[in-house]
């Protein structure tokens, strides 16, 4: 495996006793070269287990592993330095991980620079990077509010791409793009990993989009893991109750058939994640619940053909 989680926690102390749980003991697989999708609603905690996972976050408890080496716990400076070479993140939102105040040149170039790459190299790689996702050299002097975000997105993955990482954090990185502007994010991101080999993290909301790109498919409700498994299993055939009413609630690309359609709503209010209590997390929303889910917190227990699922039903 190239990258490992054993009970991967992150929690924030808010004061007065109180504690967020925003990742709650993610133990997760990353094979080499595999695309994993990362879905679950607003809040579930996907971005934190990315941010966590490569040393952006310290981590409360629980390890990471790199190729078989301990990530540490707090990355010092020098950590940050060296585990940037293999590791890097694209983030969510182009026109708030860009500095205002930095050109194009400067904001793609600024991780060869941190890696003592000499300033001629530099130009080249970044003037070979930009072309390599779809921009041109003379846009190597402009500011980022001169661009569109699709552009934007396309600086953002030229920024982590030109360390030539092997693996990548890709922290929904079409949410705020145009329809078709994801299918170009989408379908450039499909490319470098083939052309490359990389091994993605993809994070993001859309069940259909994740299915498409994903090799393996996880599912995090809360903090933690429901469902994990190929891609178009746990799409087409979901187990856990909150993964089927997500599925459900996934539109269909036909018009006349999205109209006909009879939503399941997921009813309930969402548990908090402040001192998070014993049980299943979902018990208060879940159509299935029984006496067992309000007191028992379920495992992730393998079922047949590679699937994990958190629930008492099986």
């Amino acid at each position: 495996m190239l990258v490992k989680t054993d009970s991967l926690k992150k929690h924030f102390y808010l004061g007065r006793g109180q504690t967020l749980h925003a990742v709650d003991g993610i133990s997760l697989n990353i094979a080499e070269n595999e695309i994993l999708g990362l879905v679950g609603e607003s809040g579930s905690g996907k971005s934190t287990f990315g941010k966590t996972l490569i040393g952006l976050h310290d981590k409360t408890s629980g390890d990471a592993f790199y190729q078989g080496e301990l990530l540490p716990k707090r990355f010092s400076a020098n950590d940050h330095l060296r585990f940037s070479r293999e590791m890097q993140m694209i983030f969510q939102d182009p026109y708030s991980s860009l500095n205002p105040r930095m050109t194009v040149l400067d904001i793609v170039s600024e991780g060869l620079r941190m890696q003592g790459i000499p300033d001629k190299d530099a130009i080249e790689r970044v003037a070979h990077w930009l072309g390599r996702v779809g921009l041109n050299v003379d846009h190597m002097s402009r500011y980022p509010h001169e661009f569109s975000g699709g552009q934007r997105q396309r600086i953002g993955i030229a920024r982590a791409m030109i360390i030539e990482p092997n693996f990548i954090v890709c922290d929904e990185p079409i949410s705020a793009l145009d329809v078709s502007v994801q299918a170009q994010v989408i379908n450039l991101l499909d490319e470098l990993k083939q052309s490359l080999g990389l091994t993605l993290l993809f994070i993001a909301h859309d069940l259909s989009m994740v299915r498409y790109v994903s090799d393996r498919m996880a599912v995090m409700y809360l903090g933690s893991l429901v469902e994990v498994g190929p891609a178009n299993e746990v799409f087409f055939e979901p187990k856990h109750p909150y993964t089927q009413l997500l599925v459900e609630s996934n539109p269909e690309p036909d018009p006349a058939t999205e109209r006909e359609r009879i939503y399941r709503t997921i009813d309930g209010e969402v548990t908090s994640p402040v001192n998070v209590r014993h049980g299943c997390r979902f018990a208060d929303r879940c159509p299935k619940v029984m006496d067992r889910c309000r007191v028992e917190t379920p495992e992730l227990i393998a079922t047949p053909n590679s699937r994990q699922v958190a629930c008492h039903l099986f």
